[in-house]
């Protein structure tokens, strides 16, 4: 069932992409979008609530709430960041960087909850990273000297980071409190609310129309599962496994996607770079 949970977390994952990507392509308002996004994400993990016969508003500590909040703020930033990270550095670099912060919650695990680093393991982690790295030489055409654009990769890295370490914060300290559809719906609420502060200043709110609407509803299941998914793997794997094995399998994914309907190129370092994905996957299953 791990692996099941694992690819069902990528497939959310790169349904989730491929209609960024085509928000991005119909000149979409980004915003307008997330926003919708979140409301169906949370009415979603309220209905998750409700449907399992759990209380709608449980009266969980401050320090939940909190933690929620922080989170629901990394997570909607995190997705403006990346839609502005791909405009300047592109969208290969973007998502390289993005899956490239699965160092900080495989580094929280090892260092904070004790999870083995083995041989193995480490040789297939290294794998990964060297993998990510031919991905980003591929993309020759971008430059990192402008501040701006650099600044952009290391905050959607940390973000990105921050954002998949909740989640295994969430299952070492938070799981005998909450369930997964209650830690996902006050985080998508919280989300849905600094959306819609932002679309209130912005004057956005009045311009949301039929198109971004109905990809903002396609966009929030997939969004919400993904997370729920990635965190019941963890119950299988070890947080190392399951962050490198998600991480890779969504670059792959993503860049077949990108081959087959946005008719993208692969290049020579592209191509070393999923030879090298496909060799961490194996040894990070097989040990």
């Amino acid at each position: 069932m791990g692996i099941v949970f694992i690819l069902l977390s990528v497939s959310c994952s790169l349904l989730l992409a491929h209609l960024l990507k085509l928000g991005e392509f119909r000149k979409y308002n980004v915003l307008n979008i997330l926003t919708v996004n979140y409301a169906v994400a949370f009415s979603t993990a309220a209905g998750i609530n409700v449907w399992s016969g759990l209380e709608l508003v449980p009266g969980f500590p401050l320090w939940f709430w909190l933690f929620c909040a922080f989170i629901g703020f990394i997570f909607i930033a995190n997705f403006f960041v990346f839609s502005r990270s791909v405009h300047q550095n592109g969208v290969g670099v973007s998502i390289a960087a993005m899956r490239l912060s699965l160092l900080v919650p495989v580094l929280m695990s090892i260092l904070f909850y004790g999870e083995l680093l083995t041989l193995s393991k480490s040789l297939g982690i290294l794998l990964v990273f060297g993998a990510l790295f031919m991905l980003i030489a591929a993309r020759r055409d971008v430059s990192l000297t402008r501040v701006g654009s650099a600044g952009l990769l290391i905050i959607l890295f940390f973000f990105s980071g921050m954002a998949d370490a909740s989640l295994k914060i969430y299952e070492e300290e938070m799981s005998g409190i909450a369930s997964k559809a209650h830690l996902m719906s006050a985080i998508f609420m919280f989300s849905l609310i600094f959306g819609l502060m932002a679309t209130f200043k912005t004057g956005q709110i009045k311009k949301i129309n039929a198109a971004e609407t109905r990809l903002g509803i396609g966009i929030g299941v997939p969004n919400l599962l993904s997370s729920i998914f990635l965190i019941s793997a963890f119950d299988y794997f070890d947080a190392s496994v399951v962050y490198s094995v998600i991480n890779m399998l969504v670059v792959m994914g993503g860049a077949l996607i990108g081959l087959l309907y946005w008719k993208d190129k692969i290049s020579r370092f592209e191509a070393i770079g999923m030879v090298l994905a496909i060799l961490a996957i194996i040894i990070l299953i097989q040990f």
